[in-house]
């Protein structure tokens, strides 16, 4: 699958909370000063799953 400018890269399979975390902090401060497209809505809205995927699945962020 190819990724657009808008998107960037897929995240990886399984990650941390706070890997998950810091892909939705990332993608929100290089998109989040201007208004969003779909794509970028769509997008945000796969990362969010991503970061309440491993919160369920009883990742923790303590080392």
């Amino acid at each position: 699958m190819s990724t657009t400018p808008e998107q960037g890269p897929p995240a990886p399979g399984p990650q941390t909370p706070a890997q998950a975390n810091e892909a939705l902090r990332a993608f929100v401060r290089a998109h989040g000063d201007r208004p969003w497209s779909r794509a970028e809505l769509a997008e945000l809205d796969r990362l969010r799953s991503l970061w309440r995927a491993a919160e369920r699945h009883g990742m923790t962020t303590a080392a």
